[in-house]
């Protein structure tokens, strides 16, 4: 039965109007930017959410010891303004803010990401000094460093976020020392890894720090780290001490879920106390740990140790010197995981003039051969890539094989020493040199890089 209100004139051109209306109404995005227009509000509107990328190996330049060089200065960089100045006495100074954050509870579950907060408007940070980089895609990545401190004097401890690969954004929220910062006093971070968009861990020999923002905040966990590694949904961790030794003592390793501050003890038993270094690579669920030797107080032989794990980092197994011996001493100084159980390490001779090659493994480090070519650098410090697609050394410049380190090809557009190099993927990497005024950029695998320049 049609109802009365129906056939009321008044109330059919009521509803004639309203729909002449409706249909002259703006779709909801565009409502929605008229009232926030009409209010006068200042509102960002949200771009695509960051690619995730893969990475097939990310390395940072080898140290000898626990403490990473400061290493880069990059182009383009900005920051968020602290809410107030530094006060005197503070504990952490930092770039961008002085507030201590508050702990997280302790539980074996991921912690919530804390909430999202609004920045402040940026400006540019003034010397700035970078000490690491990571990243979880080609350009998606984070960088760990100091800056003159704005609003006072002296030097501050910056945490800045790219989504290019390219401008760089000062977040708010690092609570921690640098080396360049307060002496590096405690808390003191040397490296920075992130895991994914939101989880991330920055971390030194006592101490360690974790976001589950993207960098906006950071809670202090027990212990610290020498290395660390994340990579197939869990996180691998490498402890030690310094005192009584040359170099770190009692290193240890543990495991946990990305996020998780529940750490399980790995098995792993090293079989060398006398440690120069500690270096860690891995690729899929294949990880390995080189203790490189030490060879103050005259010691006769002080090879390396590499070991690995084919189990995520849960059980390990020492493997020896992957590097062959020829007459005189030759030690493996830095390692490089590949993809499909292919690993390469650096190889360098003991005596002087030290001559470098590269030693490869296509047995996940059961069986390594040496290669007989020298890579043409000085002061090689450093081996990133897969021996299948591309090895790039660095040292007083940048070296490329792609045939397992059979030949090299010196990089001549890349000068100066490099004190960074790392790949994102199977064919981005970047570079860092000139004393960190310059960055070095490779989408090809390292056969072509572009520079950008500081200042």
């Amino acid at each position: 039965m049609t109802d009365d209100l129906e056939r009321e004139p008044t109330a059919a051109a009521l509803r004639r109007s309203l729909a002449a209306h409706a249909a002259e109404a703006p779709k909801g995005e565009l409502l929605a930017r008229r009232i926030i227009d009409s209010a006068g509000a200042d509102v960002p509107v949200a771009g695509p959410p960051s690619r995730r990328g893969w990475r097939s190996w990310a390395l940072p330049i080898v140290a000898a010891g626990a403490v990473a060089g400061v290493v880069a200065a990059l182009v383009g960089i900005e920051h968020v303004r602290p809410t107030a100045a530094n006060q005197p006495g503070s504990p952490t100074p930092s770039v961008l803010s002085t507030q201590q954050p508050t702990p997280l509870p302790t539980t074996s579950a991921p912690e919530s990401p804390a909430p999202t907060t609004v920045p402040a408007v940026p400006s540019k940070l003034a010397n700035v000094r970078i000490a690491d980089l990571t990243f979880v895609g080609d350009d998606v990545g984070w960088a760990l460093g100091s800056a003159d401190c704005v609003g006072g004097r002296g030097r501050c401890t910056a945490v800045l976020r790219t989504t290019d690969g390219t401008h760089w954004t000062g977040m708010s929220g690092a609570a921690f020392n640098m080396l360049d910062v307060k002496g590096c006093a405690d808390p003191c971070v040397t490296k920075l890894r992130f895991a994914n968009d939101l989880v991330g861990y920055a971390f030194g020999p006592s101490a360690f720090y974790v976001t589950t923002d993207g960098g906006r905040s950071w809670h202090r966990r027990p212990g610290g780290a020498i290395q660390l590694e994340t990579l197939d949904n869990n996180v691998i961790r490498v402890t030690g001490t310094n005192g009584g030794c040359p170099g770190p003592c009692n290193i240890r390793v543990e495991t946990a879920a990305i996020g998780s501050s529940s750490w399980t003890p790995a098995d792993f038993i090293p079989n060398q106390l006398d440690v120069s270094a500690v270096l860690l690579s891995r690729e899929g669920h294949d990880a390995y740990l080189l203790l490189t030797g030490n060879p103050a107080g005259g010691a006769p032989s002080a090879t390396s140790t590499l070991y690995r794990s084919r189990d995520d980092g849960r059980t390990w197994q020492a493997v020896g010197e992957p590097c062959p011996q020829t007459g005189q001493e030759v030690d493996s100084t830095a390692i490089a995981a590949g993809g499909a159980d292919r690993v390469s390490a650096l190889c360098a001779t003991r005596q002087s003039p030290q001559r470098y090659r590269v030693a490869t493994s296509v047995d996940a480090g059961s069986h390594f051969v040496g290669r007989p070519a020298n890579v043409p650098l000085d002061r090689v410090a450093a081996l990133a890539g897969d021996p299948d697609t591309a090895l790039v050394a660095a040292g007083s410049g940048l070296a490329r094989s792609t045939d397992g380190g059979v030949h090299w090809h010196r990089i001549a557009e890349v000068t100066g020493t490099i004190q960074f190099v790392g790949f994102e993927s199977m064919r981005v990497g970047r570079a860092v040199s000139q004393n960190g005024t310059r960055i070095w950029t490779t989408r090809d695998a390292g056969r072509t890089w572009q520079p950008a320049t500081i200042g």
